[in-house]
């Protein structure tokens, strides 16, 4: 199955129906890119699942007060688990361990058409997350999203990535080809691949210029106008008076955090998707020409690769850059050793431990000033021997204090 140049019979015995025969065959991967894929490929989506699964976690059960940055958050990493959990294994089993497509017609419709709405509810949850920053930032005045309207919000953005990847569950579905592995014509091999019906040429080059300028380069422009005046906005604004500076220092210093992990975010999701929506929509137009050489496998698990990693970065960026998350991650990493009988250390909280991973956020609700201070028990008393039992421990030390 390494060999690149594989040509097609003109009949295929016992073939199944539906075998349609072609003058060439996809290049499949050689063994050294398969061992990698699949080495590659488990570790990624190991990775991606606990990475996910720890964040919708601690946003539910590490932090008291959930707030509508939070919320869309957990969304990202829900979105992000489920490529982890379904897509990543699916391309694993189907490109590189058997290089067939074995799960059927209607598993064929249903993959592409998921990984479809991950990546659509994905684009739009953070320009809503960008925009629900932009109006707190520019517009502080104006009445903020609240926690039920944001979870109506996520909701209409699931419906919408539903409809708008509709029409390719109804374009995907199996093909079975049938050709010979050696230039003497003797030994027959079938393949059923996974692929898109396909629209009349021009149709098609329309359909797909569509596709990335709705899903990736319009949000793309427009997520970075808003980072843009964001970022003006940050820079420009000054304490507005003596007494409240230090307030307000803390106040803009919470913010730019909040604004520089959201950036980074849509950066690396810009990055990690820009080389496979090309190849999708734009380049897979064009491969025929150069369908039988060497390195078309190697940029397909190059690009592929790049764009799965983005669900494993996030976990990463968050506990980077906020240290909500970190603490979070610190707190159940503990509680899991501890678990396993890795270690004997028992979560003690003793507050001068507590000041050291002090989060600050003031936000406004009705035009008063509230600030929130979350203090989560990370501390450790290494010296007791003393076991915990297995059982998720809960944060009881969350508080909002409201200066009016």
């Amino acid at each position: 199955m390494d060999s690149l140049n594989l040509t097609y019979t003109i009949a295929c015995n016992a073939s199944p129906p539906g075998t349609i025969y072609m003058h060439s065959a996809p290049p499949i991967p050689p063994s050294y890119l398969k061992a990698t894929a699949v080495f590659v490929y488990t570790l990624l989506s190991i990775l991606t699942v606990g990475g996910n699964a720890l964040v919708c976690l601690i946003v539910f059960h590490f932090m008291g007060v959930i707030t509508v940055t939070n919320l869309f958050i957990a969304n990202l990493a829900v979105t992000d688990l489920l490529i982890g959990l379904f897509c990543i294994p699916i391309v694993l089993i189907s490109d590189y361990l058997l290089s067939d497509w074995p799960f059927g017609t209607f598993m064929c419709k249903f993959t592409s058409f998921a990984q479809s709405v991950f990546v659509v509810c994905t684009v739009y949850t953070l320009i809503a997350m960008s925009v629900d920053r932009y109006i707190a930032i520019i517009h502080p005045l104006n009445q903020k999203l609240t926690r039920k309207q944001c979870r109506i919000l996520i909701g209409l953005l699931w419906t919408f990535a539903l409809v708008f990847s509709s029409p390719i569950f109804i374009d995907m579905h199996i093909r079975h080809t049938c050709f010979h592995r050696d230039s003497n014509n003797e030994t027959e091999y079938t393949q059923t691949l996974c692929e898109t019906i396909g629209l009349p040429p021009k149709l098609q080059t329309a359909y797909n210029v569509a596709t990335i300028t709705i899903i990736y380069l319009i949000p793309l422009c427009v997520l970075t106008i808003i980072y843009i005046r964001l970022g003006w906005q940050l820079h420009q604004t000054r304490a507005p008076g003596e007494a409240h500076s230090e307030r307000d220092a803390k106040i803009k210093k919470s913010k730019k955090k909040v604004i520089k992990m959201c950036f980074v975010v849509v950066i690396m999701f810009g990055v990690c998707w820009f080389p496979m929506q090309l190849y999708t929509n734009i380049l897979h137009s064009y491969l025929d020409a150069i369908f039988h050489q060497e390195y078309v496998p190697h940029v397909y698990f190059a690009f592929h690769l790049m764009a799965m990693s983005n669900s494993c970065v996030n976990p990463a960026i968050y506990g980077v850059m906020s240290s909500n998350f970190r603490a979070g991650y610190i707190h159940y990493w503990h509680w899991l050793i501890t678990c396993c009988g890795l270690s004997n250390t028992r979560f003690d909280i003793k507050p001068d431990r507590r000041e050291d991973i002090k989060r600050e956020t003031t936000f406004q609700i009705h035009h008063k000033s509230y600030e929130l201070t979350v203090k989560p028990p990370i501390d450790f008393d290494r010296s007791s021997n003393t076991s915990i039992p297995c059982s998720l421990p809960l944060i009881s030390s969350q508080r909002v204090s409201a200066n009016e």
